[in-house]
């Protein structure tokens, strides 16, 4: 058998495994409570009320108000059949972001991208525990960057920063290529969907429920900061500062989101050159650029993770080793162990730790000696 045939096989094996996974959980009531608020959301935009309520309690909807446009559709659905789907589409995008990516980034093999999917199964698993957008994201990026020039590739660009403002930071992969057309198309589809959600409800409901959206993060998201959940890189500046007797605070918080979001778009720029670690290092800060990112983010790391695995199999005794915390990070903190005991280990920020790791990795590796240009030309 073919090498090329043994990692198709791996990779239907690895689909499989994570289907039968997402189903088991769509098809639990209890399960996919992240798709819930979804599709109440889509209900709700649907009717032209509120997407923000007080009586949502401890699971309201997050995301901004043209997110709701997108989610109109699951509220058409059963709820069980809704969330069999959403989860069918996240892993049909997982493989979707397996095949595509040799397209992108075509210096690992053709089977690491499953491996990495495999060292990586803790965040997924709990992507399709709670039927999160996550994967939905991961595909959307790798899609939008295995489009070269063409204007779809802007379209699933668009649909990627709807779905997590974080995902902004994959433009920088379309800016260092020079996608003009593929930047413009994203950004008509930003600006249709957000036309669309002001139109539903007129322009002063719009711009109330953007205010309403607004205030709830920024009330919440302090309080999550200072729990063990959070794994973004502003958590771990936090962290250090609360070490040196800085109490999170507002003001706090946006200084640890402007340092994080100026440090990693610095790291974006400086591998510009090199089309493959571009890519890997926006799809890394996609993951860990928000205080709001927990270990489900870190299924954006997949990119970043495939070249470890590449690496590893070269004999690379680093990489091996932070391949084997992906590993065993993925294992303890997937919830095997209790719920208390995985809070109690999230609280040392394993993923954000594996993230700068991560880092590391990518910036030991040789550089090429002279540009590498896009395979498509710009337009």
């Amino acid at each position: 058998m073919s090498a090329a045939a043994r990692s198709e096989r791996l990779r239907w094996a690895v689909g499989l495994l994570f289907l039968g996974l997402g189903l088991a959980f769509a098809l639990n009531p209890r399960r996919c409570i992240d798709f819930t608020v979804f599709r109440t959301a889509g209900a709700r935009w649907l009717a032209g009320t509120s997407l923000y309520r007080a009586e949502d309690g401890p699971m309201p909807f997050k995301y901004a108000p043209p997110v709701a446009v997108l989610l109109a559709p699951l509220a058409l659905l059963p709820r069980s059949v809704g969330a069999v789907l959403w989860n069918l589409g996240s892993v049909a995008l997982l493989l979707a972001a397996l095949r595509r990516l040799p397209r992108v980034d075509p210096g690992p093999g053709e089977a690491d991208g499953s491996w990495a999917a495999l060292a990586l199964a803790g965040p997924i698993a709990t992507v399709l525990f709670y039927g999160q957008v996550d994967l939905w994201l991961l595909g959307l990026v790798v899609l939008a960057a295995a489009a070269g020039t063409r204007a779809r590739g802007g379209v699933a660009l668009g649909l990627a920063v709807l779905t997590k403002p974080p995902a902004v930071f994959a433009g920088l992969f379309f800016l260092a290529r020079r996608r003009w057309r593929a930047i413009a198309a994203g950004a008509g589809v930003v600006l249709l969907v957000c036309a669309l959600a002001a139109a539903r409800v007129g322009p002063s409901a719009f711009t109330a429920e953007v205010s309403a959206w607004r205030g709830l993060v920024e009330r919440s998201t302090v309080a999550w900061v200072t729990g063990p959940n959070p794994q973004g890189l502003p958590t771990l500046i936090l962290d250090v500062a609360g070490w040196l007797g800085t109490r999170p605070d507002p003001d706090a918080l946006w200084l640890a989101q402007l340092s994080a979001t100026l440090f990693l778009a610095a790291l974006v720029l400086v591998v510009r050159d090199d089309a493959g670690a571009t890519f890997r290092m926006t799809t890394l800060a996609v993951a860990m650029v928000s205080p709001l990112a927990w270990r489900a983010n870190f299924v954006l790391a997949l990119p970043a993770v495939r070249r470890l695995v590449a690496a590893s199999r070269a004999g690379d005794v680093l990489c091996r080793a932070v391949l084997a915390g992906v590993v065993v990070a993925s294992l303890l903190t997937s919830g095997v162990l209790g719920r208390t005991t995985t809070e109690h280990l999230l609280a040392f920020r394993p993923w954000g730790l594996l993230g700068l790791l991560l880092v590391v990795v990518e910036f030991s590796a040789p550089r090429p000696a002279g540009p590498v240009r896009p395979a498509a030309p710009p337009g």
